[in-house]
This record gives structure tokens, sequence and C-alpha cells, in this order.
């Protein structure tokens, strides 16, 4: 059995993949309807109609028109008669597939929690995991559950360029116990998000019970029965008998806890077994094709009244035939790392290559001797003496990190100083504050520090965090920043955690340890992340502020540089986030040179959908731009986890032999594609595979979600299988890690600058300030 080693990829597989989609691919019998077309002048007539036509008529907007689709021979003409090919009208014909789809689920015996995409729960007895698993306790967790949650998406665009229907398959925690009956138990809910009937959902006889139930906020006290609301935008106050907790992991596992007496933890543990069941792959594809073959045993659905539809099995899990078909990918290798700017030097493996190569930059990096600060609470100070001892020198005998720091990375040595200092406790965020300051004071200044901070601090905000207020302080004096826990430290196998830190370091320190190999193009090209971090006093309360954050790289993987936007309310984000894009671009280049005759191109990745403000601020930009150079090309792509399209591949038996809580052993992966599997959907949307079985690591893990690229409408640039391939080998390329990430890393920046803004601004003295200037190049946020 061929064993995963870190930062090496996959071997390929035995077998060649067999790809299956969570996608039914459905077939008509017929070619067209007919349907009856009113204008379209108002929301409101719209509504009318469906009111009156239900049942006999599927009424849905199409353009500046209704469409009145008569659902039998016999049923009433409403409007101008129209003839709708099917595949003239794709989108209009889905909606129909829809409202079959919403028939046919009720008529199954669900109750339907949504109808805009068909979502029900699966409430019969034996489907709640958490009875299956909970044995003797199970009296003591009655109005507990996990239920499967099922979702049907028709679409108009799938693989194979097929109509088809998404189905969506998660755990849902529900509670039938009340919060007063929870409060009667002794459970205590300050501080816990409540849910409660609002009556803003109309009653609708095929609606789930829970839908009507809707969070309210947040329990602030309880007097008399009564539970009073904080973070309340709709209600103050509500009886405890008639309000449940949310369904939140957290909370679910704390009232288990609670339920249980303490003795949650090997139950939990055959709870993970039997998600597993669900979600993993293999068990996620068997309960899709049951599904399927549920919605096809009473035979083809009607959805007008001369077109039938037929639903297939999964695509690419049947027989070429009538329902069947193949997902076909492009496949994309792992990237080869390159570690020298003449791009001679190259690897598949970013953790070997820097061994047997050094950094990419290592003839001009400087300093060739860093000072670094190390700051330890006293208690630690010995053991932190050994560990910086072996960052330095490296771990005798290891797997990886042998050689030490400044030899890894081709440096001249490296200057420790470390700094002990006595902290009355874990929340002695003073202690570490007044350290830093008198440690900046003795010495010349460093160029990087190491904060030691321990587990009982990792969940501590603002004023009353160590690792925060010591990096608000540092960084205030142009310092990057580096946290390692003692109980990191402690661990038998610390070469893995200092290989990382030395990664880190090195580029904190301004280095670049590595870039990816990149197709040459004739034109300059750069990889733009846009994120943002909104500033909000609560859970409800609309965004008041928001920072525009950019990354950017050029397109072979090295980072350049950072602009925030200023803090700006919504009316004027646009305007702030085209001044932080237009400083980025102005630095970079002149940094490159760029000239009038050049062309550029310039991908911008976004974690969420662009707003049309984003895009016309980039849109401005880019109108500028086209006055200083010969041609300028650019694509917005929207990179999302947040989907319920999920890939397998029938061909992967797994690796390893795995033991599962219940003693069982199986392979860890099964069903799960190799990384790089690129599936088109549609002209302007790929699924692309980012974590293969290599990247599991529990044998309980669900089955790994794609990514889901969107090409945004306003794109010149459209090449969706040029923009997966960079998205991909992006997920490889990151200076945090030498294994590869769920998302690129225009993504991932962003995110780790977005979250360590929303912390270090509820320090006090901190000055955001200091990243446009000291940081603006600096990978401080790794």
């Amino acid at each position: 059995m061929v064993e995963a080693v870190r930062g090496v990829p996959a071997p390929p597989q035995r077998a060649a993949p067999s790809l299956v989609a969570n996608f039914l691919p459905v077939r008509f019998h017929g070619q067209a309807f007919h349907a009856g077309v009113v204008p379209f002048d108002s929301r409101e007539r719209l509504d009318g109609l469906r009111a009156e036509l239900q049942g006999t008529h599927v009424v849905a907007r199409e353009g500046n028109q209704i469409v009145c689709v008569p659902l039998t021979a016999d049923s009433r003409l409403v409007g101008a008669e129209e003839k709708f090919a099917i595949n003239d009208f794709r989108h209009l014909t889905m909606r129909l597939v829809r409202e079959a789809l919403v028939n046919e689920v009720i008529g199954m015996g669900y109750r339907l929690r949504s109808f805009k995409q068909p979502c029900f729960v699966s409430r019969f007895r034996q489907q709640d995991l958490l009875t299956q698993c909970a044995g003797d306790q199970r009296e003591a967790l009655a109005g507990v559950h996990v239920f499967p949650q099922y979702r049907l998406d028709a679409r108009a665009n799938g693989p194979s360029a097929r109509m088809g229907i998404v189905v969506g398959l998660k755990t849902r925690y529900e509670f039938d116990l009340t919060v007063r009956e929870l409060l009667d138990r002794g459970f205590g809910v300050e501080g816990r998000y409540v849910l409660a009937r609002t009556g803003e959902v109309p009653f609708h006889p095929n609606l789930d019970e829970c839908a009507y139930r809707k969070l309210v906020g947040a329990v602030e006290s309880v007097r008399a029965g009564r539970l009073h609301l904080r973070d309340a935008p709709a209600v103050s106050e509500v009886d405890a008998g008639e309000a449940w907790l949310e369904g939140r992991l957290d909370t679910f596992q704390d009232v288990v806890a609670f339920l249980t007496g303490g003795r949650q933890g090997p139950l939990l543990e055959r709870l993970d077994e039997e998600a597993f069941a669900l979600t993993g792959a293999e068990g996620r594809l068997g309960r899709i094709t049951a599904l399927a073959g549920r919605l096809a045993r009473g035979g083809p659905l009607r959805i007008a009244a001369d077109v039938e539809v037929e639903v297939g099995v999964p695509l690419g899990s049947g027989s070429t035939g009538s329902s069947g078909g193949q997902v076909r990918s492009t496949p994309f290798a792992e990237p080869t790392f390159v570690f020298d700017p003449g791009g001679g030097k190259t690897d598949k493996s970013a953790q070997r290559g820097l061994t047997r190569l050094g950094p990419f930059d290592s003839e001009s990096f400087s300093p060739r001797r860093p000072r670094i600060l190390v700051m330890t609470p006293r208690a630690y100070q010995g053991s932190v003496e050994v560990f910086m001892n072996q960052f330095r020198r490296g771990v005798p005998n290891a797997k990886v990190f042998t050689e030490g720091f400044a030899r890894k990375y081709r440096l001249t040595d490296c200057d420790i100083r470390i700094e002990a200092f006595d902290a009355t406790g874990p929340r002695d965020a003073t202690a570490y504050r007044d350290a830093c300051l008198a440690a900046l004071d003795r010495d010349e200044k460093p160029h990087l520090a190491i904060v030691i901070t321990s587990e009982a601090q990792q969940d501590l905000q603002g004023d009353d965090s160590p690792y925060l207020v010591a990096k608000s302080t540092l960084m205030g004096q142009g310092v990057p920043v580096q946290e390692i826990q003692y109980e990191t430290i402690g661990r038998g196998d610390i070469a893995y955690p200092l290989d990382s830190m030395a990664l880190q370091c090195y580029a904190k320190l301004g280095g670049i340890p590595f870039v990816i190999a990149a197709p040459g193009t004739i034109m300059h090209e750069l990889v733009i992340g846009i994120g943002s971090a909104h500033i909000k006093p609560s859970r409800f309360s609309a965004p008041e502020r928001v920072v525009g954050i950019t990354t950017v790289f050029s397109a072979d993987g090295n980072y350049l540089l950072s602009n925030m936007s200023r803090e700006a309310d919504y009316d004027r984000y646009p305007e702030e986030l085209l001044r932080a894009l237009r400083v980025c671009i102005d630095e970079v280049k002149t940094r490159n040179a760029w000239r009038p005759e050049d062309a550029i191109r310039l991908i911008f990745h976004v974690f969420k959908p662009l707003k049309d403000t984003e895009a016309d601020a980039v849109k401005n930009l880019v109108s500028g731009l086209l006055a200083e150079f010969r041609a300028v090309q650019f694509a917005f792509v929207h990179v999302s986890e947040e989907h319920d399209w999920y890939l397998f591949d029938t061909a992967a038996q797994g690796i390893g032999n795995a033991a599962m809580p219940s003693g069982r052993r199986q392979p860890k992966g099964r069903y799960v594609p190799q990384r790089g599997h690129a599936v088109t959907i549609s002209s302007c949307e790929v699924l692309l595979t980012v974590a293969g079985p290599y990247d599991i690591k529990r044998p309980t893990h669900g089955l790994p979600r794609p990514l889901l690229l969107k090409l945004h409408r306003a794109s010149t640039f459209t090449d969706i299988e040029y923009l997966a391939g960079q998205a991909f080998r992006f997920t490889a390329m990151s200076w945090r890690r030498f294994y590869p990430s769920r998302s690129p890393v225009t993504i991932m920046y962003s995110d780790l600058i977005a979250s360590l803004l929303g912390q270090l601004r509820h320090v006090r003295n901190w000055n955001a300030d200091i990243l446009r200037t000291a940081f603006r190049t600096s990978r401080w946020f790794l």
C-alpha cells in the first residue's frame, strides 16, 4: 500500500476515473408545450394569477411576460396562446419541472421547508441518526434529532449540456424540546440564539412545521417564563414554551452533553460514523441513487398538458442510454514549483524542492542574518529555548526540517533573542504588551517577532487576547509577528510544525520561498483577490461599514502586495474599492515597467457573488487603463464553496485501512475523486475538485465539495478552462503550509486578512493604517 507523503502529489490511480455527479438528467416526452401569455405589469398581478390558477396551471415570469402553462388538456387558456420549444426555453421548462417535483415530493408524504428549490427533511424514526446510535441514552435524548435533509434544484444547464436536477443532501440538527423544557431540566440558555413563530411565514398546508420558526435573537435573560432578547430586530421577548434553540452544531453538542450527564464522547463518535454513512461519498451516492429511483418509480412526471419528463439516475452512473451519460472532465496535473528566477530549478514538491534547491530569491534575499525576537512567558522559557534551537539548527533524523531555518533558506545565520517575562495567567495581555514594548526599547529593532501563547488563550478576543495585543503592539512598530502555541512546542512530531513555521517566517521576512510554473502568454497578467471585511455590531444588524481587501499576484502565484480601502459606508464603498485597486495597479505597473504598447489581463477572484457596485468599480478601473495601454482584458471569477454540487469517482477505492469509531475498518476516500478534475456545467460555470483521498484527515470525513467557479457576465476574457486551470494551480500555491488548500491563494489570503482585521480592530490603540505603509508587501497575515 502506497502511503501519502506531505507535500508530494498523490500517485496516479490504477484505474481510469469513473466520474459521477449528484445530477439527475431528465428526458422529455414531447418537444414543445402550449401556454397562454399575458403582459407582466406588476408583481401583484403575477402573485394574483399564481393564487387564482394554483393546481391547474404553472405561472412563471419570462422577461416582460407572464406565462400560464396548463397542466391538463381541459385546463382553460389564460392569455394569448403561444408555443414554447423546450430547448429554446430551458429555464422556463425547468421551472415546470420544479413544480412537478414539488407535487411529487408532497405525494411521497413529505412537507416542504421551501418551494423555490424543493427542500424536505426525512423525519421517519428510522432516519433519525441520533436515535440509531443513542443506545441506552435514547430516552434522555428524546426531543433531539439529526435528520437527513434533501434539496432539489432543477437546472437548465448541467454536465454534458444536459438539463436535470441537482440533489443536495446534508444533516439537519433539530430540537423538539422547547426552551422551557430545557430550562426546567436546568440547561442554561443565556447568550444562545432562539427560534420562534413570528407570523411572517404564511400558512400553507404542505409547509414543514419547522419552517414557521424563525431566528428572533439571543437570550439576554429569563424572567417569569419569558425570554428577554438582545440583537432582536422584530421582538424583544418571547414565551420560553414557544421558543426553540437554534439547530447549530455547537448548540446541539452542548445540549447532548447536558442531557447525557457528560457522557457524550462515545455517543458523538458513533454519531460521526452514522453521519458519514449519509455524507461520505459512497453513502451519499447511494442515497441520491435511491431518491432517483423513487422519483422514477411512478413513471414520467407531467409538466404541461402535452409534455412529460422522465428523471434519470445520477449522471455517470448508468449506461449510455436515455437516462445515462458521462461526466466528462478536463484533468489538470499538479503544478511544478520553481525555485529560481530563471526557471531552471524545479520540483513537483514544494517541501522537497526547498530543501534541495533553496528558495526562489536565495541570491537576492535580505537580511542574510535576520534578527528574531522571541516573546515567551517565563514559565515556558526552558522549552522555548530548546524549540528555538531546533528552529535554528534543525531536527536530526526527522523526515523534514533536518537542516534548520538558516541552512534550508540559504541564510548566513539568524540572531535569536529570547525575552522571558512574568505573566499572571492566560488573560494577562497587559504583561505581553509591556514586555513587547520593553524589548523593542532595549535593542535594535528585530526583523521578526515570534510570540509564544497557549491553547487556553486561543478563543480570547480584543484586549483580553495576549496574541492580538502582542501582534498589535509589535506591528505598530513595523515588526511582523509569528505565533506558536506552547502545546505545539511539546509535540513529538515537532519537525512538521517547525517546517511550516519556517516557511511562514521566511515569507514574513519578505522572502519568496517558491512560485509555480505558469503557461507563458503575450500579455501582462495579474490575478487579484477581492475580499471584504464587514463591520457590524451584532449578528442581526446590517453592516454599518465595509473594508475592501485586495491581494495581487503575478501569474506564477508570486504574492506582490495587498491593499485595503478605507472604512466606508456602503454608498462610498465602490469609490474606496476603486481607489485601492488603482493604487495596487499603479504600483505594479511602475515596478514592472509596463509600456503603452503592452497588453494587460486582470483576473479577479472573489469569494462571494460580485455585486454590480463592485463590478462597476473594476470596469471603471479598466476604462482608465484602456487609455494607457494597447489592450486590457478582465475576468471576474466567483469562487464558491457554498453550493449543492458534488462529484464522485466510483473507480476510486480509497487508501489505507482506517479504523472507524465502531471498530470496523475501511479505506479513506473511497469514491472520492483526485484533485484536478474540471467539469463544465455551463458556458460560464465549472466544477473543480481540489481535495482528493490523500487530503482527507479522518475516516469519517464527508465527501469534499468541489469549488464552483462562475464567470461574471461582464467579463471580457471568457476562457473558462484556462481560468479553472489557473485557479487549480493557485490552490497549491501557499506560503502558509506545504500541502494544497481548498481554495485558491487569492481567496485564502484575502480571508486571512479579513479575519485578522476583524479581530485586531477590537484591540485598543490598533492602527490599521500601518498596513497601508510598512506592511504593503508583507505577508504579515500568514
